[in-house]
């Protein structure tokens, strides 16, 4: 939670230091919905796979048509076995909810010349980020539990000496597009989507393609493991170390569509104007630019 907060202060703190910047500036919010890919999605996520996701930022233009920009997401993702249509896995029985906070930089280009007139601006961007997740799940007696406390692939037995518990924190590559369209000369309406691909395939706490022997978990570990690790019994199945569970080859990733609110700093100017002014200078704007047409 500390660390949710901190990035929250850091990306307000750097907003209004940047707001001496008139045209390079802009700050915006995107609500829309999240949703992962992984071993517990076959083909494309329902609605019912899909959670809320919601994002604040800020950008600064380099350029007419580069920018940088910087990104707070909390989102979630979800995956159930009740909802594929294979019945392998819906005999698998395994699901997970997790929430993820995101901190996110990238840069970003404009395919259009944001200060010619055009009332549109289609861009795509790409850049690191740092996101914390924690698979959680609804066990048999009703309790919610975190998977990762409770190894269910092995980690931290002393049968499976190379199995480690996964980091809870960890980087992602973001990418994606979207466009922007002119309300005002200061406000833009538009749409998103933004991937994550990662380097772990534990969003889901689901990996190997194949189960822990019930018996290692009461001999080594704790047997409380063997409910969360095998969940076939559950709907009638019995255990076997050659059922489907992962697939290792293959890293997770989730992804946002999200409607996004951008809000262009015209009052003052840092860094010089773009594109209509020339270059240099700065200090308090006293122009007003030439609207653009609208389509």
């Amino acid at each position: 939670m500390k660390l949710v907060v901190r990035s929250i202060l850091l990306l307000f703190v750097a907003t209004s230091a940047f707001q001496v910047n008139a045209q390079r500036v802009a700050v915006s919010a995107a609500l829309g919905g999240s949703a992962y890919y992984g071993d517990l999605i076959q083909g494309t996520p329902l609605l019912k796979q899909i959670s809320p996701a919601f994002t604040l930022g800020g950008s600064y233009n380099f350029t007419e048509k580069i920018r940088v920009r910087a990104t707070f997401s909390t989102l979630a993702i979800k995956g159930d076995d009740k909802d594929n249509s294979d019945i392998k896995f819906k005999n698998r029985n395994l699901n997970f909810k997790s929430n993820i906070w995101e901190f996110g930089v990238a840069a970003e280009y404009d395919f259009l010349n944001n200060f010619d007139n055009y009332a549109f601006t289609p861009y795509v961007f790409f850049g690191p980020g740092l996101f914390h997740f924690n698979p959680t799940t609804i066990d048999r007696f009703g309790n919610k539990v975190n998977l990762r406390d409770w190894g269910t692939e092995g980690q931290g037995l002393a049968a499976y000496p190379d199995r480690k518990p996964y980091k809870l924190t960890q980087l992602n590559l973001g990418f994606g597009g979207g466009i922007r369209v002119d309300v005002t000369e200061s406000i833009q309406l538009g749409a998103e989507l933004f991937i994550r691909k990662t380097f772990t395939d534990y969003l889901d706490d689901v990996s190997l393609n194949s189960y822990v022997d019930p018996m290692l978990f009461i001999t080594q570990g704790n047997p409380y493991s063997q409910y969360v690790s095998f969940r076939g019994d559950e709907v009638g199945k019995s255990f076997s170390t050659t059922m489907p569970r992962g697939n290792p080859k293959n890293k997770d990733l989730f992804y946002s569509f999200q409607l996004k609110l951008t809000y262009k700093l015209l009052n003052v100017e840092w860094g010089g104007p773009l594109g209509f002014y020339g270059v240099g200078g700065g200090g308090v704007r006293n122009k007003v630019r030439t609207p653009r047409s609208v389509l």
